[in-house]
């Protein structure tokens, strides 16, 4: 399905070096008379084997400034003059240390289409979503990175799931001002299974908020590229892009490239314009493009197509997470694509790696493109995506894990035990056996736990169609170690009027703190003050009477108790006196 897109890179490329500045200067948007590409910033990449001095000598003969680097591909945004952008991108191009020279693009959030179909979450049903929550619920150990104009940091159906916070545009939050990465997000992986709201096709996935588009919805290649860069370095498994422009970039797909090298599905917005140009980041190789589908496994009227595309998923009248808390629908390959990038998400916990290179992120890829559903559209790649068979379901046998629970002490049946596969929970019957049924297979790990006794762990390899062994004894705590402890030290002293006495609980191993301390302090007079504390760590606590009045003292401990620990009277010191007189 890529084999023609190598000619039309070509061609693309072949039309560049002939006409360098055509293709991008009469380039148009849908947003009045605003440029496509940052008026005084170019991007600038050097060849690997040019010096740092020869770079800073190039910049000084061709006027440009430095002003951010994007990390991993030796590649720098340069301020040039305003309105010298077609001057000096020729100038740094016809330079032989310059590997490439070209103009900070702008991107933008894909809109909504005006044709969309009402429905409810219809997506999820369509892509077999619930029983593909069956089979796995993801992990939030993996991280799906929402490049786009933030998240509601507030919303209750994604604060929970959000784990990172980083901003790459000129905007002064992170936060969402123009509500579509929030309606990305809530998609991808919004809270599921809380009781409110919508459900996440990610499920227990979390999300990395790298915000890459303005408060107004636009933003610069350079700002994309930083945020992919960013979000392969900081740990994500799958990036989402429901952003892109006309108007291709080295850099954009080098950094494209590098998140992939670096193990990351990289999902994209095919656009919405209802035809096959093609689209960046969606169109590049390592970008899994996906249009959009409606309620009736059609492909969008205003959906991209064609042999460039990989996938297509639910995007027509999709209903999720608004700004201020909010639920509502929108429509746009922006909302295929998360879908999708939740998909990619779920799969990384059933996937292997089969090629031995290191990563999963190409078989997390290959499984959705091969168990798509075939819509009969043409441009719409391999077809609808489908989340139960992508994550197994049908297309193997089950197997199923059995065995029985016993007391270690003996032997008998432990009746009512809770057995649990982390997806799958059954309880032992009156004999102590269970089952776990139509297990996929793959390797998992089994936790048997009863009241009264300490849990048991051990690890199941299931074998399609066969029934795996997993029997389990189960011991009762050891009763507690009680230790002893004692009062050390009582020790007195005057802060101006107050008298102050601290008292120090230890026991073998030393200090003991958290320990409870009852005391009771007579004054000859015949006055008595009770005090109650808890120690330090240093197993100290500290008791002030104010203004105390001149005489005799006595400090006398009366109860002493701390968890674990039982309190030996006969050992270290119970009370002790202070006297003081002639006080002003």
């Amino acid at each position: 399905m890529r084999v023609s897109r190598i000619f039309l890179v070509v061609a693309i490329l072949f039309v560049l070096l002939a006409f360098p500045m055509a293709a991008f200067a009469a380039s148009a948007n849908d947003r009045g008379d605003q440029p496509s590409f940052a008026p005084a910033e170019i991007l600038v990449q050097f060849k690997p084997d040019v010096t740092p001095n020869e770079i800073a000598q190039v910049h000084r003969q061709l006027g440009g400034q430095v002003k951010e680097s994007i990390a991993g591909m030796r590649a720098q945004v340069v301020s040039v003059p305003r309105g010298q952008v077609e001057n000096r991108l020729k100038a740094y191009s016809a330079n032989a240390k310059v590997g490439y020279a070209e103009p900070n693009y702008l991107a933008e959030a894909i809109g909504t289409p005006d044709d969309a179909y009402f429905g409810n979450q219809w997506g999820m049903m369509k892509v077999e979503a619930p029983q593909a929550w069956d089979i796995t619920r993801g992990s939030r150990n993996i991280s799906i990175a929402i490049l786009d104009t933030g998240v509601d940091q507030d919303h209750p159906d994604l604060v929970n799931k959000i784990v990172n916070n980083i901003n790459f545009t000129a905007s002064a939050t992170t936060d969402d001002a123009y509500g579509h990465g929030t309606h990305v997000a809530g998609i991808a992986a919004a809270d599921t299974s809380n009781g409110i709201g919508v459900a996440g096709l990610g499920y227990s996935s979390s999300i990395m908020n790298v915000k890459v588009l303005g408060d107004d919805g636009t933003g610069y290649y350079s700002w994309i590229a930083n945020g992919i860069i960013w979000a392969a370095d900081n740990g994500a498994k799958v990036i989402n892009l429901s952003l892109g422009g006309s108007s291709a970039s080295s850099t954009l797909e080098n950094a494209v490239n590098y998140a992939w090298g670096k193990g990351v599905v990289v999902v994209a917005a095919a656009g919405n314009n209802g035809n096959s140009t093609p689209f960046y980041p969606a169109y590049y190789t390592n970008s899994t493009a996906v249009a959009a589908t409606d309620a009736n496994d059609n492909l969008a009227s205003w959906s991209n197509r064609g042999d460039w595309v990989d996938v297509a998923a639910p995007g027509a009248s999709i209903y999720s997470t608004l700004m201020n808390g909010a639920y509502g629908y929108k429509s746009g390959t922006s909302m295929a694509s998360p879908h999708t990038a939740g998909l990619a998400a779920l799969l990384y916990t059933v996937v292997t790696d089969l090629n031995g290179n290191g990563r999963l992120n190409d078989e997390v890829r290959s499984r959705m493109e091969t168990t798509a559903d075939n819509i009969g559209s043409v441009g719409a790649g391999s077809g609808r995506i489908n989340a139960f068979k992508a994550a197994g379901g049908s297309t193997v046998s089950p197997g199923a894990i059995s065995g029985k629970v016993t007391d270690s002490g003996n032997g008998t049946p432990v009746v009512g035990a809770t057995v649990s596969d982390t997806i799958r929970t059954t309880l032992t019957d009156a004999s102590g056996n269970y089952t776990l049924s139509n297990v996929l297979p793959g390797s998992y790990t089994v936790t048997a736990s009863a009241s009264g006794y300490t849990s048991s762990s051990q690890a199941a390899s299931v074998v399609a169609g066969q029934t795996t062994a997993a029997d389990f004894t189960l011991g009762k705590p050891a009763p507690p170690v009680i230790k002893a402890m004692w009062v050390d030290s009582i020790t007195f002293g005057l802060n101006g009027k107050n008298l102050r006495f601290d008292v120090k609980v230890v026991a073998d191993s030393g200090a003991v703190a958290g320990a409870e301390v009852t005391a009771k302090l007579a004054h000859s007079s015949g006055q008595s003050w009770t005090y109650r504390g808890i120690t330090d760590s240093s197993g100290i606590t500290s008791f002030v009477l104010a203004k105390a009045p001149a005489g005799n003292y006595v400090a006398t401990i009366s109860g002493l108790t701390a968890s674990g620990y039982n309190w030996d009277a006969s050992r270290g010191v119970t009370s002790a006196s202070y006297t003081f007189s002639n006080r002003r």
